[in-house]
């Protein structure tokens, strides 16, 4: 069995190659929706995240831990591991850093699916827009300028000094930078600019207004799994072409769906999913409506990606 190391993730595959075969996987026949749903089961402090899949020649779990009192003493939120396993035989081939993996794995997931769209709409480039603070932004950021050049990259923040981290680490990118309190005049100005939106908070309530995201911007909302939070107004979806992993899991976790729904403002029916967009290279999506892509993570994409590290270190 091998062993893969975080330092061995970020040094094998970068989101450009993550990108390429998680949409490899979508265009060579594989079907989310018969993937398996994440399981849950609880901690004294948090939660287990059980997430298997099994595609081609490959089988999978990744185990992850979320601790939310964690951060508070110096330690992560969200720990774990993945098994890469022979699909044939079950033989386990690796063990793979799950948070590593999941950081990889994220990123990839949002850019893989509005990629056709974005280059499209923004060839020149975007002016891209993360609200929160945490580790998700910048490697967003990273993500994006594998698919579109970065302009400009803006994080919206709680408070003054949280996005200290998101523009040392663009200003080493390459990429201008600001940071904006939410709910200020300097926040709405970045998001009516904004040709990428990244939405990656904990929030349970919408945390930017449908008015000040123009129609050619495209919005990816990462932060939650669950069907009672969501980071994006319902009105907002009704107006855009909304694309979800799949629909299985857009009914069981992803809350901006399911609310936006419950509001009257779209239907299941309406949603793409991230298989039909990169089948079709987006092709039929109108460009003057917004394009909203809400993810929550799914199994098999964290197979796709520990498998294309392990095939390039073996």
């Amino acid at each position: 069995m091998k062993i893969i190391s975080a330092a061995d993730v970020a040094s094998t595959l970068d989101h450009a190659g993550a990108i390429d075969a998680l949409r490899a996987a979508l265009r060579g026949g594989f079907d989310p929706a018969g993937d398996a749903t994440r399981l849950s089961a609880p901690l004294s402090r948090g939660e287990f995240l059980f997430m298997p899949s099994e595609l081609g020649k490959y089988a999978g779990v990744k185990v992850l831990t979320v601790t939310p009192d964690n951060p508070s003493e110096g330690n992560p939120r969200i720990q774990g591991s993945a098994l890469l396993l022979d699909s044939h035989t079950h033989a386990t081939l690796a063990l793979v850093d799950g948070v590593a993996l999941t950081n990889l794995r994220t990123p990839a997931v949002s850019l893989a699916g509005v990629a056709d769209v974005l280059e499209r709409r923004h060839p020149a480039g975007v002016h891209l827009v993360v609200v929160g603070g945490g580790i998700q932004g910048l490697l967003h950021v990273r993500a994006a300028l594998a698919v579109v050049p970065v302009l400009s990259a803006t994080v919206i923040v709680r408070g003054e000094g949280r996005g200290a981290s998101f523009l040392a680490g663009c200003a080493e990118l390459g990429v201008p930078a600001a940071e904006a309190v939410g709910g200020t005049a300097e926040a709405q100005a970045a998001f009516r600019n904004a040709g990428l939106v990244v939405t990656a908070t904990s929030a349970s309530e919408p945390v930017l207004a449908d008015e000040d995201i123009a129609d050619t911007a495209v919005v990816v909302a990462m932060g939650s799994h669950s069907p009672e939070a969501r980071e994006l107004p319902a009105t907002l979806l009704g107006r855009s072409t909304v694309v979800v992993e799949s629909r299985h899991t857009a009914l069981d976790e992803a809350g901006d769906v399911v609310l936006a729904i419950a509001d009257g403002a779209l239907t299941l029916d309406d949603c793409l999913t991230f298989r039909e967009v990169v089948r079709t290279a987006g092709e039929g999506i109108p460009d003057d409506r917004p394009l909203v892509f809400k993810t929550t993570g799914m199994s098999w994409e964290d197979l796709v990606v520990a498998s294309a590290v392990y095939e390039k270190l073996v």
